[in-house]
């Protein structure tokens, strides 16, 4: 028998009135939770300049707990996300222990210097020829789908520029056009997460794009040896930034989202050479410097643009595991860079004719050189998977999304803010790529809260996810995950909290910057 209390009515109010403010405190005090991640890494970084490693182990530990305790996941599912981060991640530690050796290979022979020298002819003095290596190679490679650190990091420190400068400037010259790069994969994803045609979301983010590479442009001359600045040289890596950006959007609307910023770099180093003294000529031995990267370009190129290359490696050679049942980890051995990488690595030894002794040498430095990267950013892994599986019950049978980070974040946000909302999506996604690492990974966390939150407050809801993916792009500069990336290409291991301590500024305030612009738009 099941016996019903009658409460009078205004006993029941209050009691109603009572449990919704202990549910909003709960969901405040959540809330506030969410931040501290954030905010561990930034002190660390900003105030107390720790390098990545120690980031990545505090950042990992104080996660664990904060998930744990604060979020109610079971430990199991804890650590089992932990290790899926890891196994997630090593695609790209692969990289950068194919791009360590690679970079180390061309420095020891001087090859590299050979290539930058070169590069001097196309771009005049040293400040056009390191915005053509920011700016041109770098989002040249971004948008072929080659991990640009490895490669111009180096260049800009054989060019002259401080470790600290080569680190940050390899991540800023990409970081406003990211969106429409890796071959399309990161607007591919963000549909996928929200429904929103392919096309229709790369238009938007290509207009975002625009001011977004400007901003990115203009922050060159800050990690460029003195003097860098002057109107003019400002005013030209405005018109840089300018000119990659319509570029690319152009070639979003009329051709295709997947080789946009491919175009736009390709015709950012095109503009140098047909602008610059034109003392570029291509001899026997910088064809042979050259050679390495036109090989990886090539192969890269082909796999990405190829129909039946695409669908071999992409789709059918391919490996895949699961360490935790909602995600599967595929592995592409064929398409991806390390692959190509290690493939460069080989024909440059054989073209320069390196012998076994120095080769020998350029292994154990590799090695000496990139194994604190290689710890930190498999932490870094760890980390976000944490963030991004707390919540889940035990055998994740289910997930509570009241204790779920990237849930109650977003949705926090979206409470506080109200109509301002869209000056926040950006910062959101800044947020997402500095906990995990990827961009890609922040599309996955709030992509589809912004079609929700657009319904809400009657907006666009492919502005929304074209912001956050933006945002997103943008939180590569400060990214620890990032700086560790490309601290050992140029010997910066050690200095990534004095990195952050500038890029962390930066990135928030770029994504502000979006989110006003974001805010007129919608």
């Amino acid at each position: 028998m099941i016996v019903r209390v009658a409460w009078p009515r205004r006993t029941a109010e209050i009691i109603e009135a009572a449990i919704g403010r202990d549910r909003k405190s709960m969901n405040i005090s959540l809330f506030l939770l969410c931040w501290t991640p954030v905010l561990l890494l930034t002190v660390l970084a900003v105030l107390f300049k720790r390098p990545a490693l120690e980031l990545s182990i505090w950042g990992c530990f104080f996660t664990l707990a904060l998930v744990v305790l604060g979020f109610d996941t079971p430990v199991g599912i804890a650590l089992l996300a932990a290790a899926d981060g890891v196994l997630t991640t090593l695609p790209l530690l692969l990289v950068i222990f194919a791009g360590i050796l690679l970079s180390s290979l061309l420095m020891s022979t001087g090859s590299l210097a050979r290539i930058v020298a070169w590069f001097k002819g196309a771009a005049g003095d040293a400040f056009g020829r390191n915005l053509l290596i920011t700016m041109g190679v770098g989002n040249f490679m971004e948008g072929a789908g080659v991990i640009a650190e490895p490669v111009v990091a180096p260049m800009l420190h054989a060019a002259g520029v401080s470790p600290m400068g080569s680190a940050a400037l390899s991540i800023v010259g990409y970081a406003g056009l990211m969106t429409l790069e890796m071959a399309g994969i990161i607007v591919t994803v963000l549909s996928l997460v929200t429904g929103i045609p392919v096309q229709e979301l790369g238009v938007a983010s290509a207009w975002l794009s625009i001011p977004a590479t400007v901003i990115m442009a203009l922050c060159v001359p800050i990690f460029l040896p003195k003097p860098s600045g002057g109107l003019r040289r400002i005013a030209l890596a405005g018109a840089c930034g300018l000119f990659l950006g319509f570029v690319a959007l152009g070639c979003a609307a009329f051709v295709g989202i997947s080789i946009s910023g491919i175009v736009a770099g390709l015709a950012l180093i095109f503009v140098f050479i047909f602008f610059g003294p034109r003392g570029l000529k291509l001899s026997r031995p910088v064809f042979i410097d050259l050679a390495p990267f036109v090989f990886m370009l090539l192969a890269l190129l082909a796999v990405n643009t190829i129909p039946a290359l695409r669908t071999l490696t992409f789709e059918k050679l391919v490996v895949k595991v699961s360490l935790v049942p909602v995600h599967a980890i595929t592995f592409r051995p064929l398409f991806s860079a390390y692959l190509y990488l290690a493939a460069a690595f080989c024909l440059a030894a054989v073209l320069l004719q390196v012998p076994r002794s120095q080769l020998v040498q350029v292994l154990h430095g590799g090695f000496s050189k990139g194994w604190r990267a290689f710890v930190a950013m498999g932490l870094f892994g760890a980390m976000g998977q944490m963030i991004a599986y707390s919540g889940y019950s035990a055998d994740f049978a289910r997930l509570f999304q009241g204790h779920n980070i990237p849930w109650v974040l977003s949705n926090g946000l979206k409470l506080t803010t109200g109509g301002w909302y869209p000056v926040f999506v950006p910062f959101l996604g800044w947020i997402g790529t500095f906990l995990t690492g990827y961009g890609v990974a922040s599309l996955m966390l709030f992509g589809q809260l912004q079609v929700q939150a657009a319904g809400i407050l009657g907006v666009s809801a492919t502005w929304l996810s074209a912001g956050l993916a933006v945002g997103a792009s943008l939180g590569s500069i400060s990214s620890p995950f990032k700086i560790a990336l490309a601290t050992p290409m140029c010997d910066a291991v050690g200095r990534e909290g004095a990195i952050l301590r500038i890029t962390i500024p930066l990135g928030i305030g770029a994504s502000l910057l979006i989110g006003v612009i974001l805010w007129m738009v919608v």
